[in-house]
């Protein structure tokens, strides 16, 4: 059985930018860049838009800002049991800006816990103990080498697809 949470949102386009971070999918922004306060238990403003279960070498997850203004990803967690707020992972301190994707890897060694082939992802507000964003996949969803992604990107239905479509629009 297939749950997801999501909000559909309209994407605004984004322009590249070309200051340097240190996370090649994340898309930087100035500094004094006004940012958006998710409210507690309001709309997310995020997206999983695709997993990779059998990543080489560490599984992966793409989160996709389907908000029109920018998300500190500090404000969430992630983990891949649904009521384990305690083992809920920080994101880390990235400004995601509208329509932009931040792909997080994940591993035992880094997190404690992996993607497995039948399993979830589940994405907290920091404070709140409901689910934000999240999905979870079957066995077979998510192979070597693909993904269960959004299709169309941001908003669809998940499907799987190969090749994986890390860091860029899924097809």
């Amino acid at each position: 059985m297939m749950r997801s949470i999501a909000v559909t949102l309209p994407l605004v386009a984004v322009a590249a930018c070309s200051a340097a971070t240190s996370s090649p999918d994340a898309s930087p922004l100035a500094v004094d860049a006004a940012l958006a306060d998710a409210a507690p238990g309001g709309p997310c403003p995020l997206t999983v838009n695709e997993v990779a279960a059998a990543g080489v070498p560490d599984d992966w997850f793409e989160l996709m800002n389907v908000s029109g203004a920018p998300i500190d990803l500090a404000q969430f967690r992630f983990t891949d049991e649904a009521a384990d707020l305690a083992g809920a992972v920080p994101l880390p301190a990235t400004v995601l800006a509208p329509g932009a994707r931040h792909v997080q890897e994940v591993s035992d060694a880094a997190n404690g816990f992996g993607l497995g082939a039948g399993d979830a992802v589940w994405i907290y507000q920091v404070g709140v103990a409901a689910p934000c964003a999240g999905v979870d996949w079957d066995s077979g969803d998510a192979p070597a080498g693909g993904s269960w992604a959004r299709v169309p990107d941001g908003t669809g239905a998940y499907r799987t697809t190969t090749p994986d479509t890390r860091g860029v629009a899924n097809r």
